[in-house]
């Protein structure tokens, strides 16, 4: 029988279609900057959807070697049994075999390192010539367990600390197996764009008070980032209010009837969900409208908070969904943890462990103030002086609020591009901007 996990995850494939799609496999990288943009889809959920159709694509190379390796945090630290396969914080590399400068990608929220998005990165500045390291969301499992300190992601300081321990982590493995680094640069898309900027400040804090040695990001471009994580979750939340009249609670309703028409397309074999052929017609035959589009964005935003709020509250044996008094093992039953988890929002994470954890410790901060903490308007007086800093973006991005379009221009000015239309990360295939940030990182 297919558990209910099993077919949130088909619909969800079926309709977020570029979000399940295979990595480009065409054999020859993108080198045109001066491209035209012709992005063809002006329906914002579309564009987030659907992704970028093949013919639009930058070319990248097959033949690029991706090494999926590992790393021990913290020394001594062991993870309960129930993650055993968390054992060990998971990146990946693309290197060249010269001297290059090396650029850090880091994933949006609930990805780890070999996500679409930043498979498709890593394979676009390495084809450009550049070392990559890519490395997993703070709010990924596989990062709240073994490289976070507090397990509690979402507090930019913190994420940053973590982050840079990372990033020092692996630069050290890299340069002891020889490998030519000649300057550093930094990059990441969603949450990881955000998160990029405020590593670079504290590599150059750390770097003014002499505490240690900095990267230096010469060059560090923030993808479709959040202005402010707080406005953009509750636009990710309002969401699920536009398919689902009912909100979460309505979620049994919306999967049947997703099934009831996917059930309809004529296959008589299983579903292959990697061809994107079949994608694009599912989506023509089903025709979901753009409530329904938005539940499913919402939804998909949702199974990251559900995984983040589960593993932050087994790490630091909160309570707050599972148990203290018990052990979490590879055999505990988990469908009823995770079907309240799923029907908990970020917000809610925020209210009750984020703010029960970091309140206490610095009196006089009130909750409003760690929400408004989630924007970069907070460190807008240094980014707004900051020439190596560049942001992209779209005009349509739905995770923006009213309003952060405009703030986001006025915090990076003329260090800013910003495409007409692709949603939220839609168009990142589209060969114009893979060019973009390819020159970005090369000129």
């Amino acid at each position: 029988m297919i558990s209910r996990a099993d077919i949130l995850s088909t619909v969800l494939c079926l309709l977020l279609a570029a979000g399940c799609a295979q990595r480009p496999t065409a054999d020859q990288a993108a080198s045109d900057a001066a491209l035209p943009y012709d992005y063809p889809f002006d329906n914002p959920w579309t564009a987030t959807v659907l992704g970028t159709p093949s013919e639009f694509q930058a070319r990248l190379p097959a033949d690029a070697r991706i090494d999926r390796r590992t790393l021990r945090v913290f020394e001594g630290v062991e993870a309960p049994e129930g993650f055993w396969h968390n054992d060990r914080l998971q990146y990946s590399t693309l290197l060249q075999n010269r001297e290059a400068p090396l650029v850090f990608v880091i994933a949006g929220t609930g990805a780890d390192d070999q996500s679409r998005h930043m498979l498709m990165l890593g394979q676009a500045l390495h084809a450009a010539g550049l070392h990559v390291v890519l490395l997993p969301s703070p709010t990924h499992a596989n990062f709240i367990v073994n490289a976070s300190a507090t397990h509690l992601p979402g507090y930019p300081e913190s994420d940053a600390a973590d982050l840079l321990n990372v990033m020092r982590l692996v630069d050290d493995r890299l340069r002891e197996s020889s490998v030519g680094i000649s300057r550093y640069y930094l990059t990441g898309y969603s949450l990881g764009g955000w998160n990029a900027a405020y590593v670079a400040k504290l590599d150059e804090e750390l770097a003014k008070s002499g505490e240690r040695a900095d990267f230096g990001f010469e060059r560090v471009l923030l993808i479709n980032p959040p202005l402010s994580v707080y406005h953009s979750v509750k636009e990710i939340d309002a969401m699920l209010e536009r398919g689902l009249p009912d909100g979460i609670y309505g979620l049994d309703a919306f999967l049947n009837r997703a099934l009831a028409r996917l059930a309809a397309y004529p296959s008589a074999d299983a579903l292959n969900f990697q061809d994107p052929d079949f994608m694009i017609a599912a989506y023509q035959r089903m025709r979901p409208s753009e409530d329904q589009l938005a539940a499913v964005i919402g939804l998909a935003f949702r199974l990251a908070a559900a995984n983040l709020v589960l593993t932050s509250d087994v790490m630091t044996q909160a309570g707050y969904i599972f148990p203290r008094d018990r052990s979490f093992r590879s055999t505990t039953p988990m469908s009823d943890y995770l079907a309240v988890a799923l029907r908990t929002s970020l917000l809610d994470y925020f209210d009750d462990m984020l703010a029960e954890n970091y309140l206490p410790k610095e009196p006089g901060r009130s909750r409003q103030d760690l929400l408004d903490g989630t924007s970069l308007a907070t460190i807008g007086e240094w980014l707004s002086h900051q020439d190596r800093i560049w942001l992209m973006t779209n005009e349509d991005d739905i995770i923006l609020a009213p309003g952060d379009l405009d703030e986001l221009v006025r915090l990076f000015g003329p260090r800013t591009r910003i495409f007409p239309n692709g949603g939220h990360m839609g168009n990142l295939q589209h060969r114009a901007v893979t060019a973009f940030i390819t020159d970005y990182f090369t000129r």
